[in-house]
């Protein structure tokens, strides 16, 4: 009995602390990379009324997301991404997408207003009637909480390219060197953002395939799990001996 409790004891302690390197890794940016993004209804204030594919098949995107109701973070996503871009290339458009089924258009159109960006045509703001399924393909869940009445949610910014797949994805407030390497992946454009596997990453965490946007246990999380099982075979050998000696 106490075998098995101590056993227990230690193997959920592997988990959570596994568990609590996985969410520090940032593994979360690279979930759904390379997936093709929901091609969503999108109502765009200015009128337009069109599907996800007919923005990026004529130039690739960046999708911000937001609610218009925010009191936190965004705001100041927004203002630090304007700033950060204004400066940059024209190659892409810029799509802040509510996820926020109360907000409308006029809602939108007032947030561009607030910005000085609704005469600004690389911008574009707009709703969508299948906020879900978007919010899905992306990996993105915005929780509500209703004692605040906001959500509690990242910062999230999402590259997509002419052919409509995530080439990229930045959470919270970025700039610089970050963006550029998001611009970067939606033109199609090589960039080193993840280092391929090579002698000196043979004990790493977690391996990333630069192809299908996966990563996958490495022979690290092997090293992370030795003093746990080492400790196991320790207390269950123990437990062992003591048992026979008590038996004679």
């Amino acid at each position: 009995m106490f075998k098995n409790t101590i056993f227990y004891i230690i193997t959920l302690s592997f988990i959570f602390t596994a568990n609590a390197q996985i969410a520090s890794t940032g593994l979360e940016e690279e979930s759904n990379i390379y997936d093709k993004i929901y091609d969503a209804p999108l109502n765009l204030v200015g009128g337009q009324q069109l599907a996800f594919n007919t923005l990026y098949n004529g130039k690739p995107l960046l999708l911000a997301l937001v609610f218009t109701r925010c009191t936190g973070v965004c705001n100041p996503f927004l203002i630090q991404l304007c700033e950060n871009l204004q400066f940059k290339d024209k190659s892409f458009n810029v799509l802040v997408l509510s996820f926020d089924s109360t907000d409308d258009v006029i809602d939108m159109e007032l947030m561009a207003k607030r910005l000085g960006l609704i005469k600004n045509k690389n911008w574009l703001f707009g709703t969508t009637s299948n906020i879900e399924k978007l919010n899905q393909s992306i990996n993105f869940s915005p929780i509500w909480d209703s004692i605040k009445n906001q959500y509690d949610h990242d910062a999230l910014l999402v590259g997509i390219n002419n052919k409509g797949y995530i080439t990229k994805k930045l959470i919270g407030i970025r700039h610089g060197h970050d963006l550029d390497l998001l611009i970067a992946s939606v033109n199609n454009v090589y960039s080193p953002t993840y280092r391929l596997p090579n002698k000196s990453l043979l004990f790493s965490c977690f391996n990333y395939n630069p192809t299908t946007g996966k990563s996958t246990p490495g022979l690290g999380l092997l090293f992370i799990a030795l003093p746990a099982v080492l400790t196991v075979l320790i207390i269950a050998s123990i437990s062992y001996f003591v048992r026979n000696k008590s038996a004679k």
